[in-house]
């Protein structure tokens, strides 16, 4: 052994000596598993999944078709001017033609007013019952509501102030001029045409008219006789006997000429042309009653309105031929109303819907207003004033009955007949219902159809 042997064994001794004697245990070596290599196992083979098959639809029992509800259509039995808003007071929105459809919207409170898709859904119109054809039932469509059309007043917001006691009266010209009317004169068993000057006021007689003018007798209201616009012809219907014919007559001032132009057995409520070249009057063949034109210088009649059979059989309340339209009363809706129609007789329009009583129509010198009487739901007869197009109607009187309005040729002034005294009189009031004054209150006579103020 040599000695670097004998060196290494005793350093190995003297560390296992000091090991020992520190008295620490040795930790034990754990003695490894051997590792075991898992064996790759072979999985079987699935067959493939079976295709999924779609359930067998079970048809619905099959049930009735839901009907696609048609909504409401109004149909125009006529052109209509048709409006912003549930009434006459509301501007107005353009004319519906005639046999013109459109979808029912809406209704007013009282459906008498239908909001219609005229001209398209985007652009409604309101158009009165009175003048079409409901198709389908209004019962279950909502009530639209539109605010009434606001008042104008001119300047800045008016300050609150206490009442007057009374009213004050709109200052307008004195009425002057000669007014016609028509009164019964016994003696000589017969009506007549009076002349009355109104300032200062007296009257005398013109023209005997017989004891059965149809205008009289039939309660037209409305004047059996005209003055021609230039002053220089009168026209008038003379009634001799309830069983004979009614004869249309025209006189020529400051002649002997009063000649017959047509008779007939019904004949009434004669208007001049506004050039006073022409005659219209209501007359009545054998069959209904329409509105005629005839020279008054004579010649054949020509039927004026309604010039074809479109319209059923109607009877008619005055006729007022202004400069661009005529007036007439008519109760071709079921009721008597103002109608307007062009000067060749087409283009009628009803202007009124009241569906009570509306008659003798008269035009405003400048042919912007009409006067005319209307039946209240109180049952009297009041004049009432309109706008050319029917809106802005406005009651002008309230006391008693009151028929037979006549503008005067300035146009601050209205004559009416009216019953306040007790009796037919003719009165006069401002062309807003005020300064009233009695014009034959003085005479024992009842006075009555006042027309052609000149």
């Amino acid at each position: 052994m040599n000695i670097r042997h004998v060196l290494l064994a005793s350093i190995a001794l003297l560390a296992l000596f000091v090991a020992t004697a520190c008295g620490t245990a040795p930790t034990a070596t754990p003695t490894a598993s051997p590792t075991v290599v898992a064996t790759a196992t072979t999985m079987p083979t699935l067959p493939p999944p079976a295709p999924t098959v779609a359930p067998t639809a079970i048809p619905p029992t099959p049930l009735p078709p839901t009907a696609t509800p048609i909504p409401p259509q109004a149909t125009t039995k006529q052109e209509v001017i048709v409006r912003q808003g549930p009434g006459t007071q509301f501007t107005s929105a353009g004319k519906m033609p005639i046999k013109t459809s459109a979808v029912i919207l809406g209704k007013s409170e009282d459906a008498k007013w239908l909001q219609v898709a005229f001209p398209d859904a985007a652009h409604p119109a309101w158009v009165s019952t009175a003048f079409v054809t409901v198709t389908g039932t209004i019962d279950q469509l909502p009530v639209v509501a539109v605010a009434a059309p606001a008042t104008p007043t001119k300047g800045a917001v008016a300050v609150a102030t206490k009442a007057p006691t009374a009213v004050p009266t709109q200052v307008v010209p004195a009425a002057k001029g000669l007014l016609d009317f028509v009164a019964f004169d016994a003696g000589q068993n017969s009506y007549v045409v009076k002349n009355l000057f109104i300032n200062p006021r007296s009257f005398s007689d013109y023209k005997l008219i017989g004891p059965y003018p149809y205008d009289i007798t039939q309660s037209t209201n409305a004047a059996p006789f005209a003055w021609s616009p230039d002053g220089s012809r009168v026209v008038y219907v003379l009634g001799q006997s309830r069983s004979a014919q009614n004869v249309l007559r025209m006189a020529r001032v400051g002649t002997d000429v009063d000649i017959a132009l047509v008779g007939s057995g019904g004949i009434s409520s004669p208007t001049f042309s506004p050039d006073s070249q022409t005659v219209a009057y209501v007359g009545q063949d054998t069959g209904p009653q329409a509105i005629y034109t005839i020279n008054p210088n004579g010649g054949p009649a020509t039927r004026f309105f309604p010039k074809d059979g479109t319209r059923p059989p109607e009877n008619f309340r005055g006729i007022a031929w202004g400069k661009t339209y005529m007036l007439f009363g008519s109760n071709e809706s079921g009721s008597y109303e103002i109608w307007r129609a062009n000067s060749d007789g087409s283009g009628a329009i009803q202007l009124t819907s009241d569906k009570r009583e509306n008659g003798a129509p008269s035009w405003s010198p400048d042919n912007k207003q009409f006067a005319y009487f209307s039946k209240q739901a109180d049952n009297s007869y009041q004049i009432m004033v309109a706008n050319a197009d029917g809106s802005g109607a406005k009651k002008l009187t309230n006391t008693a009955n009151n028929f037979s309005p006549v503008w005067s040729p300035d146009g601050n002034w209205i004559a009416f007949s009216s019953t306040r005294n007790g009796r037919l009189d003719i009165f006069i009031m401002d062309k807003n219902g005020g300064n009233v004054q009695a014009l034959t209150d003085k005479y024992s006579l009842e006075s009555l159809l006042p027309g052609s103020w000149r």
